[in-house]
């Protein structure tokens, strides 16, 4: 059945002359912590869905940081419990009205914290004060190089530029997989979609997504959501090891034993093993389990046919890089010519669905 989803902006932000509580009829159809590595928020719809033809609800009552179920009221909550970006009113600077406005509040911070660094604006200027919250945040338009990560926020696009926001919970090679509020389908009764896969398009470096006008880029993000120490696996082929992620890429390492298990006979087999087991462990919590299982599978039949990863050239160990985005596996040989160099394997992209791209 193909669904259609429609979106339009609102005033999402305004000066409500109380501060309503949360209504008992929500839908809490996402818990925080199953979502962004545990570091999420809960994801509300109202009770009951649109009406109308649209695919949104209304104006609601106003829940402390935007109006309730918007789209904006999520990723502004976000933001501001988990990495502190408030204003000087508890919220969001006035000047933003729709998620498109977010990118003049961003330029507008790094411009006052230019002239707080000049000594030409104090930092306590009320007008100042408003914006420097948000001066590490930054703006990257579609089409740039700079790819996005999870816990960045997608302005997108459904009827006028930047009218909907949502928040990147998943990277995998072709596609992202997005969080968002107040998205329903035009199915009756409406039914509400409070998660979806988007396609992203590399081209020469650059990256794109369909109606997207950007992404947002929080440094605190990373920090927030990234493993604090490696961790430990054991495979009876593949011997023990470590993992790691950080926003761009999953890294495995593997002894001498590890990676000549890899290169034998039994070694994609051994990779859809561990590809499991790392699974079950939270390796993937921000990417997806068939791209991370297609990547090690590559490592295996790279590994194979490769002589500057096998023992006979000295090899004493191995690295895997699986990167979230642009070219998938890059491997690290310890030991012989090419000991400590990472090495970028063409023509082993994955996709999303594990699928070759």
């Amino acid at each position: 059945m193909r669904i259609t989803l429609v979106f339009v902006a609102i005033a999402f932000f305004g000066t409500p002359s109380s501060v309503s509580a949360r209504s008992t009829s929500d839908q809490l159809l996402l818990y925080g912590k199953d979502w962004l590595a545990g570091y999420g928020v809960d994801v509300f719809y109202p009770d009951i869905g649109p009406s109308k033809g649209e695919g949104y609800v209304e104006i609601t009552p106003f829940c402390g940081y935007a109006y309730c179920y918007q789209c904006i009221e999520l990723t502004t909550r976000l933001y501001a419990e988990r990495l502190g970006y408030i204003s000087t009113n508890g919220r969001l600077p006035d000047t933003v009205s729709i998620p498109n406005d977010l990118i003049d509040m961003i330029n507008t911070a790094h411009e006052m914290q230019g002239l707080v660094k000049k000594g030409a604006v104090s930092v306590n200027d009320p007008e100042a004060a408003k914006f420097l919250p948000f001066a590490d945040l930054s703006y990257t338009p579609n089409g740039g190089t700079t790819p996005p990560h999870a816990g960045d926020l997608i302005i997108y696009t459904y009827r006028i530029p930047g009218d909907h926001i949502m928040v990147v919970n998943r990277v995998a090679g072709n596609k992202i997989q997005i969080v968002q509020q107040n998205i329903w389908t035009q199915t009756r009764p409406a039914i509400p979609i409070p998660d979806r896969l988007l396609d992203l398009v590399e081209s020469r470096g650059r990256f794109y997504i369909n109606n997207a006008e950007g992404w947002i880029h929080s440094p605190r993000m990373e920090n927030l959501i990234t493993p604090a120490s490696e961790k430990a696996y054991s495979d009876p082929l593949l011997g023990v090891g470590t993992w790691h992620w950080d926003e761009n890429a999953l890294t495995i390492t593997m002894d001498r034993s590890g990676a000549h298990g890899l290169s034998g006979d039994e070694g994609q087999e051994a990779s859809t093993r561990l590809s499991q087991q790392l699974n079950n462990a939270g390796a993937f919590a921000i990417t997806s389990e068939p791209f991370a299982r297609c990547a090690l599978i590559n490592a295996a039949v790279t590994v194979a046919g490769d002589m500057r990863f096998t023992s006979s050239f000295g090899l004493k160990g191995l690295d895997i890089r699986i990167q979230f985005t642009g070219d998938t596996l890059r491997l690290r040989p310890h030991g012989g010519k090419f000991d400590n160099q990472w090495i970028t394997i063409p023509n082993a992209r994955c996709g999303w669905e594990g699928n070759p791209v």
